[in-house]
């Protein structure tokens, strides 16, 4: 038998998710999976039973929570069940420990074999979201493109949150010359702040 934990805010979605997995064991005899428990929230949870598998929506929560279910339930696998496909928070959402990211909208009848998936030490990802990473990942190279390699390290430095003299020392170059160099990149992406830029590198 598999074990499943579910944190979900939207009571009525957590339920829906429940329920499409009770419809699972009904249909499919093979290898049960249960609920282990269905939350609204980490802190009303009980951490006594250990899940194979927890499904967490990001929606109207902070993407650490995925980092605390990740150390309450350090051998578990963490699933995102989300209608948010927001590429950085995707990304993120990977850098704290989710392994599969499924769109409700999309592929919640998919659940089942996400998890299956997922058990198996693969990854299940709704084709909404691997299109976007994919594009993502384009546009990047296309900025890479774009930009010396010198002008990259200077962009970085920004996305990085540097000012420009810490740039400065970092690639032991003059002030002046950094300041060259924004100047370039901005007018290379047609851009005037510093904002646009990490929106256009990190978007």
């Amino acid at each position: 038998m598999i074990t499943v934990g579910i944190i979900d805010m939207d009571e009525q979605e957590r339920a829906e998710t429940k329920k499409i997995i009770s419809e699972i064991n009904r249909l499919e005899s093979t290898i049960p999976i249960r609920v282990l428990f269905d939350k609204d929230k980490l802190s009303t949870m009980s951490y006594k039973d250990v899940p194979d598998v927890v499904v967490v929506d990001i929606d109207r929560q902070d993407n650490l929570i995925l980092e605390r279910v990740k150390g309450i339930f350090p051998a578990a696998e963490i699933l995102v069940l989300t209608n948010n496909f927001d590429v950085r928070i995707v990304r993120s959402c990977f850098r704290y420990g989710a392994v599969g990211y499924i769109l409700k909208e999309t592929c919640w009848q998919l659940l089942r074999e996400a998890i299956m998936v997922t058990l198996d030490k693969g990854s299940f990802i709704s084709p909404h979201v691997s299109r976007a990473l994919i594009e993502q990942a384009f546009s990047a190279k296309q900025c890479e493109n774009l930009l010396t390699a010198r002008e990259m390290q200077i962009a970085n430095g920004i996305v990085e949150g540097l000012s420009y003299k810490m740039i400065a020392q970092k690639y032991t170059i003059s002030l002046d010359t950094v300041r060259i160099y924004i100047k370039r990149i901005y007018r290379k992406f047609q851009i005037n702040s510093k904002g646009e830029l990490i929106a256009q590198l990190t978007a």
